[in-house]
């Protein structure tokens, strides 16, 4: 049956029977099937390109690619630069915003901001290893920056008034103190098959290694920093208090001792007060001390733990702080007696040394803290002769 005899079909009325000799046509005669069918409309894409060049269309396509991308981390191109790998032009984009700088040839000689998030993980590992450091107050304002001590309240204590009888003015003796910042630079040497690691496996690593070099620095100098090219310790700054009111000095680690310390401590501190010591002089000498006369009676050691600590004194958590000088102990309340600024971020400088075949990674940061309430510490100090009974 043709075209025609199908028409006579429809204009007869006899629907099902053109439909059946229609599909019967387009089976035996495929070419048919193409005049019924609605001509398909070409893709915008395809038309746009229709007329364009083969180079042309290439460029577009790989336009649409980097498009596709995904904007990359900033942790990626930080790793990718101190491995000394090539960055992508989306990667130089990220260096550029948070660095606030062009990208350039020299920037792995030159110090580049750490991520956000990698600085996070080193905070959170020297924290971990120096829980002192780790507790006091943190401010991150560029710049110096001066802070208010209060030294004493020379008149207007509460007291009992009769009715109408106004209340006495309070008389508050304040210092100030300039944290204008100390230099903190510190190196670390790695090897070339370094840049064998992935990018997760370098950001941990040098995550642990700037965590191990730096925070052992800031970790000793919370206690016994000079002051000259290096902020004060705790330990310095109630050692040059007139008549040391907050250390105690003895030969050897008693129960008196540790009462006398605790005493020290002003109320308003006591919450949030921990033990801090070697953890030498806590398994040597602390735990060993007894409540008795002459080294009698039970340990007053408690071994629980509580806070972050290894154990308890008077219920005052114990904590493992190897800052602390060998064979001497600090009761205190860090986050109430000590604030520190970060004057200049974090930064890390790279230079390759192909004659050494290492990579030198130098970290720099500007920072500086200061004890604002001596009142928060006191300082069991252990003069010759012994540190335990």
């Amino acid at each position: 049956m043709n075209f025609d005899e199908i028409q006579k079909l429809l204009e007869e009325g006899k629907t099902a029977e053109a439909n059946a000799a229609l599909d019967q046509l387009m089976k035996d005669n495929p070419e048919a099937k193409a005049i019924f069918e609605e001509p398909k409309t070409a893709k915008v894409e395809d038309k746009a390109l229709e007329n364009k060049k083969t180079e042309e269309v290439a460029n577009l396509k790989k336009v649409g690619e980097v498009k596709d991308v995904a904007t990359p981390k900033y942790e990626d191109v930080f790793a990718k630069i101190l491995m000394g790998r090539e960055l992508d032009p989306q990667d130089k984009v990220a260096y550029e915003k948070v660095n606030n700088a062009a990208y350039t040839h020299q920037v792995a000689n030159q110090p580049i901001l750490i991520p956000e998030t990698t600085m996070a993980g080193i905070l959170g590992m020297i924290e971990e290893q120096h829980p002192f450091y780790g507790s006091i107050r943190k401010l991150n304002v560029r710049g110096n920056l001066t802070i208010k001590q209060h030294t004493s309240v020379d008149a207007g204590d509460a007291a009992f008034v009769d009715e109408g009888t106004p209340a006495e003015d309070e008389e508050n003796t304040f210092a100030e103190i300039n944290l204008t910042g100390f230099e903190l630079a510190k190196l670390v040497r790695v090897s070339f098959k370094l840049e064998a690691m992935s990018i997760e496996e370098f950001i941990n690593y040098i995550q642990a290694e700037i965590a191990d070099r730096v925070g052992r620095t800031l970790g000793k100098a919370i206690f016994t920093g000079t002051g000259v090219k290096q902020p004060k310790g705790v330990l310095t700054v109630l050692a040059e208090q007139v008549g040391t009111p907050q250390v105690v000095s003895t030969t050897a680690i008693k129960y008196s001792d540790l009462t006398a310390l605790r005493s020290k401590i002003a109320s308003q501190f006591a919450p949030g007060a921990k033990f801090y010591a070697s953890s030498t002089t806590i398994w040597s000498h602390l735990a060993n001390v007894m409540d008795g006369a002459d080294g009698t009676g039970s340990p007053i050691f408690i071994r629980e733990l509580v806070d972050g600590g290894v154990g308890t004194i008077f219920g005052i958590p114990v904590v493992e702080d190897d800052g602390v000088p060998e064979g001497e102990i600090v009761l205190g309340n860090p986050a109430a007696g000590v604030v520190q600024n970060t004057n200049e971020p974090f930064s890390i400088q790279t230079e390759r040394s192909v004659v050494d075949r290492e990579i030198r990674y130098q970290g720099y940061t500007v920072l500086d803290w200061a004890v604002t309430y001596t009142q928060a510490f006191a300082h069991l100090k252990v003069t010759a002769g012994g540190t335990g009974e």
